[in-house]
Parts: structure tokens; C-alpha cells; sequence
């Protein structure tokens, strides 16, 4: 199906959107851009019919305005009559823009006449009224079509039809001089002033299947549905047909709908729906003149249930969805802006209250850069020690041509007399890109998480690796932390509308690091952040030691967990950074504590079917445990089959290849409440097992544990409180003078909890190196 989507896309010279769903025929929505095709029985559906099916949609998607049908349904033209008429104007076009697809239709009908599609099996095809015989004229290879000297005047017109307009003008006279002339042109004898017509080179056996299964849907008086565009005029969904021939199908129908969601106003009751075996329902035969009412295509009707016959309506309906440009510009906060902003709050709450929480959080700030160096040299050495490793293993010796002076006496007993040269490659560039989950769950946690996010910076710093960090805020400039599916989100920061992409939930990334900051920006942001978070850390001796916590501005609130519409702006924002700095390798590192909010849905238009009107708004991804997942990313033109449960997995997959060379990795904070333990039920949904005895026990003594799935190149569970500081425990000032058994059990507990510190680092730093 791939190699189809990139075919339409090349056919319709843009980057249309190609769905396969549960729906009655196939359809080419002109306002959403999308061509669907329904989901096909893979021994019934053969390569040429799917490919005419494609070539036909692609003719409506260049060429069918949009409110083609609806100026139809405004002057209640005949639908059926528009469509077959439609059908020969833009297949003739599509033949001429690409003369391969001439072999194309002649082997597709082939292949469908085969199957009965128009229900001319053991029939005379010219017994036929005159609309039919045109269908079938301009979509069969049949060259044994006949027509009498009259009729021939409006089969030339039919091929001489250029435009829209022309098609609209001739499907109501057609029709009209039908229904004036229906003796000759229901029971035309071919015998009697008929010619016998060879298929046009540039209009032979042309034709929509996806119109051919639809339009012969028509009540008493007429009207019939349109094939094209239930929206708007050019899907070939399924509308209701009415006395005065208006479409009432909304564009959620039109837009692949399965049948069976479909309300019963769409459904067009299925027994008018197929051809009868009635003799006097007969198609073709002389009961079915048409002498009781108005001029019908009956070619239409039969081929309903053709296709309904390929469709494969046991198979697992798939919802769609499209990875979106972001724009970057908007939906980012630079820190500079986050210091101007929130700096002046704090020095304003450090003169109002008292400087004594300032200058408290400020001295931790301090005392943990310092008490880090030792675990940050140790980083930056094991770092460089990889790199040498790796340098050395791609070290390549070659022989210079020149002969080695020094070994020249040896010519006796050595052969290798010529001097060589070993060639180190240079040290791959790193970068390094973190996001920081900025969830209210995250508040027991934050002061820990910070720690080890100062390492990595520290890290980056001492190493000379560009680094930018982002955290992930759903409060910012937002009252409202949760949303609906409406439709305030378009239009938001991060958002440009194209239906089919994925809508992303209300979030800024507020740029809290860079390695383009001053070193003076850096502690500022780092003691900002700290006395954010240090209201969080438990109670302290406020009045007398830390002095009181100050209130936070607003705009700096944890909020929800917009982590898959996170990951989704990381699909452009990485790749700018590498192109950026001019890094080989990045790594992107994910600090979070649990899983994402869902996305609110795709973007898509709503028909207002008392104006034909389209308005803007977001679909609700539905039931996604029911149907299948489809993402599509439009860069790297790949497609992706996902699972619902693990849909930030599958993002996570989707970003990793978008950025050649690129680890993920995550910081996964499992544990909850004062001791920050890690449950068995978090480790059995990370893991997907019940027994995780071994992982629990290996977690509990070793504060970590790391495990290679989730979508993550690795991923450390990490546990809560205090165990996520233990690499940088020191000795306490109060045990001076203790006694031996105390100072051994102070000294044993901190190498146990450097030990630990350790084994993770160095897991990390063979990661990213």
C-alpha cells in the first residue's frame, strides 16, 4: 500500500492523503484532500483494478472543483447522469497527462466486466437505455456499442466535454431528452439507424469504479446520489437520496465511515441498493425501460454490488493520522524569556517576604554544583575513555609506499621494509537534547529530577557537548488544563491545520537550558527552577533555616503530561538542533514519571448540510483498541502500524528514525509517595509481565534499572525521594568524633550508594558516547 500512496501522490503532483477503510467505494475528498480506498479482499482485488481505482480518484483530485455536485444538488441535476459524464471527462484527461495510464483502464475493466460489474452478463448491451450504453461505451472495451444517428450527437458531446460546467449543462439536457424521448432511448434497436462505434483512443473504456457503485442509487423522480464527494462533490461515499436530489451525507460519512457507524438516513436501504432478480427489475431488459418514470442508469446499480462483493468487511477498520509540521517559533519559550519573566516575580517575592528562602536555595544550588564535580569528572572521564575505545577500534593502518629507513638492515628476515601510517578517525560530535516532564505528579519528585538533569548539564559542559533542554507545560498561559475536543485548539501555538494531521494538545516547551546561556544565565535558571521546586521537598524548619517557600507565578504551575504531542514537536526540533550546531550524534533524553494525556484527534472539516458549508474542527481519534492505527509521516514518507496502549512507543520509533543515528533514552522516576518505592504493578506494565520478582529485587538494591523496549534505545526506571540524589552523598558534618562502628557504617553506606550511582552511569555514558 505504500508504494500506492507514493503513486497517487505522483499522479495528483501533491502530497495528498491516502486511507484504506471500511467504506462502501472509493472517494476523492476535495476540501480534506484525501483519497480513500476501501479495504479489498486480497484475492478478489487485482493489481489493475486497484490501479485504476487510483488513476480515477487521482483525475478527480486535479480536476473536480469542489463544488461541482453541490451547484448539481442547487439546480437538482441528475447525479447519476453528472458522474458518468464526469467520469469520461476527467478519465480522458488523465489518459492524456499520462498516456501509461491508458493500459491501466483497459486492464482494469477487463478485469471488473469479468466480475459482472455492470451487470451485463448474458445480456445485449444495446438493449440498454442510452445513459447506460454511454457508461458502458466510455468504460468497457466493448467496440460493439451502438447508436443510433440521434444518440451519436450526445456521445460526441460527451467526449467533447472540457470543463466542469460543460459536464453540469449536458447531464441536464441529457436528462431532459431522456425523459422526452424514452420509447427510443430505453428500447433502442440496434438495427435501425444505428452505427456501430469504435472506442475513442483518447476516451475509450475510461471510467471511476468508486462512481459506478454508487450513483445508480435513485428514487422515483430522479435524483440520485452522487458519487464523487459526499461533502462537497467529489467523494464517491454514499449520500441520501431525496425528492429534490440534494445530498444529505455529512463529510465524517464521506470520509470513509464504516458502513456500519453510518446513520440509516446514509445507509440507502441495501435491497434498492442491488440488482434484483426479478425479471421486471431486470437490467437492460425491456421491463426495466423506465417507462413508468424517469430515466435511470441501471449500470450503477449493478455494480453496487460488485463491489460490495470485493470488499473485505471482516477486516479490522483503521483510523488515520498524519505527523504535522510544527511550527517550532511558536510553541518554544527561550530561556532568555523565562529569566526576564520569572526572575523579576522572585526578586519581587524576596523583597515583599524575606531574602532567607532566596538565599537558602541558592546556597543548595551551590552546595550540590559542588558536592557533583567528583560524579561529573567521573562522567567526563568514563566518556572520553569510550571515545578512545572507539577511536581505537576504528583506527585503520595502511602502508605509505615509502621504505622505512630504520628497518631497512633487517631485509634479510623482514619483509615489510615500508613505513606506515595510522589513521584515527576524529571523535564523533555529540549533542545532547533533554525534555523534562513538568506534571503536577512530578512535584515529590522535582528536586531529585533536577539533580540528576544539573549532572547532565554539568556533564555537557565540561565535555564542551551542545545541549538544549526543554520542559514539556500544559499551564503556560493557559487556565484551562484540560481540554475537550473542540475547537479552540486550532489555531494554537505549535498548530497549523491540514486535515488528517494529529492535533496537539495546548502546551508550550519552555527552554529552560542551552549551551549558548552565559554561565551567570545558568546559575540563575538553575536557582529559578530550585526554588520552584523546594516548596515541594517536605517539610523544613521554615521560619528559622530554608525561611518560607514563595509563591510561584502561575505560568510556572505543573500541570497535565503532554508527552506524545512532546515527542511529536522533538520530530522537528531535533533535527534543526543537529543541523544547528553541526553534531554527528544526538542524544535525546526523556525525564518523565508517567505515561501521556492522549491526543486530542486529527484535524478534519464539518459539513454544515443546510449550507454546504465547511467549517474547521478536530476528530476524535474513537476507539482505537477496536480499529487499527495508522501513522503517517509525510517526511520520511514511511507509514506505521501502531498499537493503542503503546502509541507513545510508536512516536518514539517515528522520531528515532527521522534523526540518522540518534539514541533515546529515558528517565523513568517509577517510585511514589514519601519513600519513593516502585511498585510491582508499574514494573508489570513496563515489562509486560506478572513475575517481576528478580527486577523489583535488582531495582531496590541497585536504586536503578534499565531495560531495552518502550521505544527507548534504553530506559532506566529510576525510584523516587532521596535514592535519586544518593550519587552525590558525602559524609555528615555531625559524625566528627564519632565512634568507629558509626563512622564504618557511615563510610559502608556511602560507597554502597556511589557503587550503585556508578553502574548506572556507567550504562548512561556507554549509551551516549
Amino acid at each position: 500500500m505504500k508504494n500506492k500512496s507514493t503513486l497517487a501522490k505522483l499522479l495528483a503532483e501533491e502530497d495528498i492523503f491516502v486511507v484504506h477503510k471500511q467504506m462502501e467505494t472509493a472517494y476523492f475528498n476535495s476540501k480534506s484532500r484525501e483519497l480513500g480506498l476501501p479495504i479489498w479482499k486480497d484475492e478478489e482485488m487485482t493489481k489493475d483494478i486497484y490501479d485504476l481505482m487510483v488513476c480515477h480518484e487521482i483525475g478527480h483530485a486535479l480536476w473536480t472543483p469542489l463544488d461541482m455536485l453541490e451547484k448539481a444538488q442547487i439546480r437538482k441535476i441528475n447525479h447519476s447522469f453528472v458522474n458518468i459524464i464526469e467520469d469520461a471527462r476527467i478519465e480522458t484527461r488523465v489518459k492524456n497527462k499520462y498516456p501509461g495510464a491508458i493500459g491501466v483502464f483497459n486492464r482494469g475493466y477487463v478485469d471488473l466486466v469479468k466480475k459482472d460489474f455492470f451487470g451485463t452478463a448474458d445480456k445485449d448491451i444495446n438493449s440498454f437505455n442510452l445513459i447506460d450504453r454511454i457508461n458502458l461505451f466510455f468504460k468497457s472495451a466493448d467496440k460493439n456499442i451502438s447508436f443510433s444517428d440521434e444518440e451519436t450527437v450526445w456521445v460526441d458531446r460527451v467526449s467533447s466535454c472540457t470543463t466542469p460546467d460543460d459536464v453540469l449543462d449536458l447531464a441536464e439536457e441529457l436528462y431532459a431528452w431522456m425523459e422526452e424521448n424514452k420509447p427510443e432511448t430505453d428500447n433502442h434497436d440496434s438495427g435501425e439507424d444505428g452505427s456501430e462505434m469504435g472506442m475513442p483512443d483518447e476516451s475509450g473504456d475510461s471510467g471511476e469504479t468508486g462512481d459506478s457503485g454508487e450513483t445508480g442509487d435513485e428514487n422515483s423522480d430522479g435524483s440520485g446520489d452522487d458519487a464523487d464527494d459526499g461533502e462537497s462533490g467529489n467523494d464517491t461515499s454514499k449520500g441520501k437520496s431525496s425528492e429534490t436530489g440534494e445530498d444529505d451525507d455529512e463529510n465524517e460519512s464521506s470520509a470513509g465511515k464504516s458502513s456500519d457507524e453510518k446513520t440509516d438516513e446514509n445507509d440507502v436501504n441495501s435491497s434498492s441498493n442491488e440488482v434484483s432478480d426479478d425479471a421486471s427489475d431486470e437490467v437492460g431488459g425491456k421491463e426495466s425501460t423506465g417507462k413508468c418514470g424517469p430515466p435511470e442508469a441501471k449500470t450503477d446499480k449493478a455494480s453496487d454490488k460488485v463491489m460490495d462483493d470485493l470488499r473485505d468487511k471482516a477486516a479490522q477498520d483503521r483510523i488515520y493520522a498524519r505527523i504535522p509540521k510544527i511550527d517550532i517559533k511558536e510553541l518554544i519559550l527561550p530561556y532568555k524569556d523565562i529569566l526576564d519573566e520569572f526572575i523579576p516575580w522572585y526578586t519581587k517575592e524576596k523583597i515583599t517576604d524575606s531574602s532567607l528562602y532566596w538565599d537558602k536555595t541558592l546556597e543548595e544550588v551551590e552546595t550540590l554544583k559542588n558536592d557533583s564535580k567528583k560524579t561529573v569528572a567521573y562522567m567526563v572521564k568514563e566518556f572520553e575513555m569510550k571515545k578512545a575505545a572507539d577511536q581505537y577500534v576504528r583506527a585503520a593502518t595502511s602502508k605509505t609506499g615509502s621504505l622505512d629507513m630504520n628497518k631497512l638492515h633487517t631485509y634479510k628476515y623482514e619483509e615489510d621494509l615500508f613505513q606506515k601510517i595510522t589513521t584515527l578517525p576524529g571523535a564523533t560530535n555529540h549533542g545532547m537534547v533533554m525534555v523534562l516532564d513538568w506534571s503536577g505528579s512530578m512535584d515529590n519528585n522535582l528536586i531529585g529530577t533536577l539533580t540528576q538533569m544539573y549532572n547532565l548539564i554539568w556533564f555537557c559542559r565540561r565535555t564542551k557537548i551542545p545541549f538544549e533542554v526543554f520542559a514539556f507545560s500544559d499551564r503556560y498561559g493557559n487556565d484551562k488544563r484540560f481540554r475537550g475536543y473542540n475547537d479552540e485548539i486550532i489555531g494554537d501555538e505549535g498548530n497549523t491545520f491540514k486535515a488528517g494531521d494529529f492535533a496537539l494538545n495546548r502546551f508550550k516547551l519552555l527552554n529552560f537550558f542551552s549551551s549558548n546561556m552565559t554561565v551567570a544565565e545558568e546559575m540563575n535558571m538553575m536557582h529559578l527552577l530550585w526554588m520552584f521546586a523546594a516548596r515541594y521537598a517536605g517539610y523544613r524548619s521554615w521560619a528559622s533555616y530554608a525561611g518560607y517557600p514563595y509563591t510561584p507565578p502561575g505560568n510556572l504551575e505543573l500541570g497535565g503530561t503532554p508527552l506524545d504531542a512532546t515527542i511529536i514537536a522533538m520530530m522537528d526540533i531535533v533535527p534543526q538542533f543537529k543541523k544547528d550546531t553541526g553534531v554527528q550524534k544526538v542524544n535525546t533524553i526523556f525525564l518523565t514519571d508517567g505515561a501521556s494525556h492522549h491526543l486530542l484527534g486529527t484535524f478534519d472539516y464539518r459539513l454544515d448540510t443546510e449550507t454546504g458549508d465547511h467549517t474547521e474542527t478536530i476528530s476524535g481519534l474513537g476507539s482505537i483498541r477496536k480499529n487499527k492505527l495508522i501513522i503517517s509521516d509525510p517526511v520520511m514518507n514511511k507509514t506505521y502500524e501502531c498499537e493503542s496502549r503503546k502509541m507513545t512507543n510508536d512516536l518514539l520509533r517515528i522520531l528515532k528514525n527521522r534523526v540518522a543515528g540518534m539514541n533515546i533514552i529515558g528517565f523513568f522516576i517509577a517510585g511514589s509517595g514519601c519513600k519513593g518505592k516502585v511498585s510491582k504493578n508499574t514494573l508489570s506494565y513496563l515489562l509486560d509481565s506478572y513475575d517481576v520478582t528478580n527486577e523489583i529485587k535488582f531495582l531496590n538494591k541497585n536504586k536503578y534499572l534499565a531495560i531495552k523496549q518502550l521505544g527507548y534505545d534504553e530506559f532506566y526506571v529510576l525510584p523516587g525521594g532521596a535514592d535519586l540524589r544518593s550519587e552525590n552523598e558525602t559524609l555528615d558534618d555531625d559524625l566528627i568524633g564519632a565512634s568507629k562502628a558509626k563512622l564504618k557504617s557511615a563510610f559502608g553506606k556511602m560507597s554502597k550508594g556511589k557503587l550503585s550511582s556508578r553502574q548506572l552511569l556507567n550504562k548512561f555514558v556507554a549509551m551516549v558516547a
